[in-house]
Parts: C-alpha cells; structure tokens; sequence
C-alpha cells in the first residue's frame, strides 16, 4: 500500500515581504536534513518530487511542502517515519546547517552544471533577476497596502460583536471537548505552518490535504472581525498546556491571523476553511448585531473591492515574477548534468533506506 501525502505551505507571501516556517518542517527526532544548494533550473524541486515519490511507493507518509511562488514546485519533503528532511536552502528561504554532518548535508546542484556557459548569459541573467526582485517589491507593496483595509473591516464587525456571547461559546467548547482530560505534565511544541498561500496563481487552498487524516473536523464560520483568530488561539492553548501535540497554520497575508488548528491526541481540527463547509459549524456570525452592522455595509462593501483589488494586483505581479524565473531557469537547464543528478538522486535514496531499520 502507498504512503499518503499532505500538502503544505512552509512559508507566504505576506503583506510584510516573504516569511516562511522553515525551522517547523523538521520533526523533534530528527536522523538527517539534506539542504540542497543551487541555482533556479539545477533540479532541486524534481529532485525532491522523484525521491518523495520513491518513499510513498515503498509505503511512507510523506509530507510535499509547497513553495508559495511556485506552487508547482517544492521547497522541502518530510518523510516523518524515517526522520529526514529534504530541502530547498536557497533564497528566500536561506537554511545553514546546525549540525553540520552529525544531522546536516549540503548537497550542491551547482556541482552539476557547466560554469563557462553559463558565464556567457551573466548579463542577461542578472537583468531577469532584478526584474524578479522588482516584481516581488511590488507585489509587496501593494499586500501591505491591502493589510490596513483588512484591518479597517475587521474593526468594523469587531464594533458589531457581542464578545460577550463569543467568549460564553468558546469556554462551552473548550469545556466539551477537554471534559475528563487531565494534563500529562509533558511539554510538545507547537508546529506553526500555512495551509494557504497568495501564489502566482491565485489564493490556494491545501487544506483538505491538511485535514485529509484527521476524523473530526470542524467548522468554524465568521467574517472578518468576529473572534475566529481568538477563538483558535484559546483552543489550542488549551490544549499545549494539556501536554497535547497541536498543529497551528495561520493566514498568509497577515501571519498573526490564524486559519486551522489541529490537536493530533485528539484527532480533531477546526479550520475556517471554506472546503469544510459543510461539516459541524460552529457559528460567529451569529452574535453580529445586524442593524448596527446596516451602518457599516457600504463601508464594508467598498473595502472588500479594494482589498481583493490590491491583492489581484499583488498575485498579477507574482505571476510576473515567475514567468521571469522561468526565463533564468531556461538558462540554466540545458547546462545541468542532468545525468548525473539522477546518479545522486539513487545515492540520496541509499543513504535515506539506511534508517528504515533504526
């Protein structure tokens, strides 16, 4: 039988540049990090995938986390069983080794690639990389520019909220499902990742590969503004202080922002995602004082457009910057050793085999 996958997002684009979780990939019992090393077009991403691959075939779970500005390729996999990681530690997400041989190996793809050709389009290359880094700049811009309309509707519902009532919810919900569950005195970090991203493409949503283990899932419904991020926290700090493992993916734009929790002990999660829908809701909206919030609805109306307005425009520059990342990567392609790669990639799934019995 294969292994199952869950698509994640280590990182995002947020309205304060890109940020990633880079140091929550890794499990606590950790046997080896691979950090790949190279340039775009050397192979890392296809490299993964293949070596992803090899492993779910052979039964092993395995974790595909997913870059936010290409959603088509990988910036690292976990194979959790066998404790190693695999990853992309190249910018924006910069890794240096921690313990260098004893956990960490680099693996340089530049090793694989002709120098002298390459020299021959520097020009060029360095021309399509600044006009990448202006494209993300500008992408930048204008998510920081759609973070204040968020936070103007927020304030709006948040003025409509009966707190009151969502705190009478939260404590009921918090009580139910920790009834009879005494501490365990143990201490389990949480693991803080994304399970949606602002891409090239559009908002993506992996969600359901998230939860696609998880046998209760709730849902949780409300605007923005209506207590969602402070119901999940209390939740899951409960939890923490239980002596549970708990999963924390938060939003994209505003990474304070929280989307889906997971308490592992408990095989639940609650998630704010639209693809759960249609399971057990738990309510917010319902404590939004409508005729107050009459007041505010053209208000509202009109911050929505230029908030999904700003955010179009940042995944349109996105979109732009990948498009010149392919064009660097055309480069580099024809001038990869690619036969040697895969040599390395059988050696890579040695060394990986090796800890299937420990």
């Amino acid at each position: 039988m294969e292994g199952k996958i869950r698509k994640i997002f280590p990182g995002a684009n947020t309205a304060n540049g890109s940020f990633n979780f880079f140091d929550n990939i890794i499990q606590d019992n950790i046997n080896r990090i691979f950090c790949l090393k190279g340039g775009p077009g050397v192979g890392k991403s296809s490299l993964m995938r293949k070596i992803a691959q090899e492993f779910i075939k052979k039964g092993y779970d395995v974790e595909l986390h997913y870059c936010p500005s290409d959603p088509s390729s990988l910036d690292a996999i976990l194979i959790k069983k066998l404790g190693v990681v695999l990853l992309d530690g190249t910018s924006p997400h910069v890794v240096d080794p921690k313990n260098p041989g004893a956990i960490d190996e680099i693996i340089n793809l530049g090793d694989y690639w002709n120098v002298e050709n390459l020299e021959k389009n520097k020009k060029e290359i360095l021309e399509v990389g600044e006009d990448i880094s202006s494209s993300f700049r500008r992408a930048y811009k204008y998510l920081k520019a759609a973070e204040p309309i968020y936070l103007d509707i927020e304030e709006k519902y948040k003025a409509c909220m009966d707190f009151g009532k969502v705190n009478m919810i939260t404590d009921k919900f918090i009580e139910n499902l920790f009834n009879g569950i005494s501490s365990s005195g143990e201490y389990k970090k949480e693991r803080h990742l994304f399970g949606t991203a602002i891409t090239p493409i559009g908002n993506v949503d992996y969600t359901d590969s998230i939860l696609s283990q998880v046998k209760k899932v709730y849902y949780l419904d409300g605007e923005i503004g209506t207590g969602k991020t402070t119901f999940l926290t209390k939740v899951y700090k409960k939890a923490v202080q239980k002596g549970m493992s708990v999963e924390i993916y938060h939003y994209p734009l505003i990474k304070e922002k929280l989307e889906t929790i997971i308490i592992n002990d408990l095989d639940i999660a609650i998630t704010v995602s639209n693809i759960f829908v249609d399971k057990e809701k738990i309510d917010l909206n319902q404590f939004i004082n409508k005729d107050k919030l009459s007041y505010y609805k053209d208000e509202i109306d009109f911050d929505k457009k230029v908030f999904n307005e700003l955010v179009s425009y940042a995944i349109s520059n996105l979109k732009l910057a990948k498009s010149k990342h392919d064009i660097i990567e055309a480069y580099y392609v024809p001038n990869m050793r690619f036969d040697e790669v895969e040599e390395l990639k059988i050696e890579l799934i040695e060394k990986i085999s090796r800890y299937e019995n420990n």
